[in-house]
């Protein structure tokens, strides 16, 4: 039986057209917002999403947009659907990866002649998927296999890395393969593997619910790959994107506290804190990966050069903008900069270039919150100060004060 999500404001279409569906069989699911939608993608998989175009906080176009930029939540096929007949609607609706567009109202045939028609596309472009083959190559032109994993799809792809959904053959578990391509210039190769096994040795000593976990490492060919929980509920940016009520903002950055205890206490400093970087359990827990450029605290192996800033610049603490010395408290500015986000829906810092950007970290006054929000504004000016000795002495200091907030 087809799944099908319904994405609709108004509950009379919302009811009308999941009766309509469930009378043709197939499996329907609810949702009033963009934001419940996202809850529930993160939960199960679906064949279609049928999504209302114009609804409150985020629209239908916003909402595909980040389901199709997020490949671990699936590509189901969409309809969109819309009172207004207008050929720009339209174009826009293609464009995010929308297969059809139905105009209210409509009728219940037209309505379950499209569902069916398009799921019946969707079942032979996946059969050809099937007989083509998952075909990732390595530098020698043959297929890249790691030991002791079958590749199931790959996940994402950048200039020198790619991850890859395998399953685990002893335990048949789905994990997420990070592969980062080897140089091939020796010297900076030796600097790479550095890295990568230095991120490896960090992550696989860490147990805490709020971090990712680490299963495998080794070499494979030109990549080397580590074997990561799969953590298939789409990162941070879809919540933002999709508006966060306070209570949600405030849980998110408890639980991203929590992380940053734990590697702290494992000695880590991450440098990388960004909605990216946050993934999402099944269960809605936040989750904290991707520890490319963390730096074990005192260690003497160095993962950047020196005097380079490296981070995303809406994200980087005064300290690290400067390339000056880090200490866990950088992390605890870019948590303050991630809870002005959540509650927002901006970064704190906005300029047309990333000098100017990380200027305004050294140099800004902390912004105010909406009114609204105002119970959070002194942790955030605790989080966000100039000086790392005016903000927070712990991530747990953080997190007391994070869940303290009364709202």
């Amino acid at each position: 039986m087809n799944s099908v999500l319904v994405v609709e404001d108004d509950e009379i279409v919302r009811e009308v057209i999941a009766r309509t569906l469930r009378a043709r069989q197939f499996e329907v699911t609810v949702a009033p917002s963009g934001e419940d939608a996202l809850a529930l993608i993160r939960s199960r998989a679906f064949d279609m999403i049928l999504s209302d175009v114009n609804m409150p906080g985020m629209d239908g176009f916003s909402f595909i947009r980040s389901v199709r930029m997020t490949p671990t939540l699936g590509q189901p096929e969409v309809i969109f659907i819309s009172s207004t007949d207008d050929r720009a609607l339209f174009k826009r609706a293609m464009n995010v990866g929308a297969c059809d567009f139905l105009i209210k109202p409509f009728s219940g045939a037209e309505l379950g002649e499209a569902v069916t028609s398009r799921l019946a596309d969707r079942g032979n472009r996946m059969g050809m998927h099937a007989a083509v083959g998952l075909g990732l190559k390595g530098e020698s032109g043959s297929a890249i296999s790691v030991p002791g994993y079958e590749t199931v799809r790959t996940l994402g792809e950048g200039a020198s890395s790619k991850v890859l959904l395998a399953k685990h053959l002893h335990t048949g578990d789905q994990h997420a393969l990070k592969l980062a391509r080897l140089p091939d210039r020796s010297g900076e190769q030796r600097e790479v593997i550095n890295r990568f096994l230095t991120e490896y040795s960090m992550l696989v000593r860490i147990s805490h619910r709020n971090v990712a976990r680490v299963f495998e490492h080794g070499l494979v060919e030109n990549y080397l790959y580590i074997g990561m929980e799969y953590l298939p509920g789409g990162d941070l940016r879809l919540d933002i994107d999709a508006g966060m009520a306070p209570k949600r903002a405030q849980k998110y950055a408890e639980q991203i506290a929590a992380a940053l205890g734990a590697i702290h206490g494992a000695g880590i400093i991450h440098r990388d804190l960004k909605p990216a970087n946050i993934l999402m359990r099944m269960t809605g827990e936040a989750v904290l990966a991707d520890f490319g450029i963390a730096k074990q605290i005192g260690s003497g192996l160095a993962l950047t050069q020196n005097n380079i800033a490296l981070g995303t610049p809406y994200y980087m603490s005064p300290e690290q903008a400067t390339a000056s010395p880090l200490d866990v408290r950088s992390d605890l500015y870019a948590l303050g900069v991630l809870l002005f986000e959540m509650l927002t829906g901006r970064p704190p810092y906005l300029a047309p270039t990333s000098v100017e950007i990380m200027a305004m970290h050294v140099n800004a006054a902390v912004p105010m919150l909406p009114e609204k929000f105002a119970p959070f504004q002194p942790v955030l000016r605790r989080l966000l100060a100039k000086e790392p000795g005016d903000r927070y002495t712990s991530a747990e200091a953080a997190q007391n004060a994070i869940a303290a907030v009364q709202i």
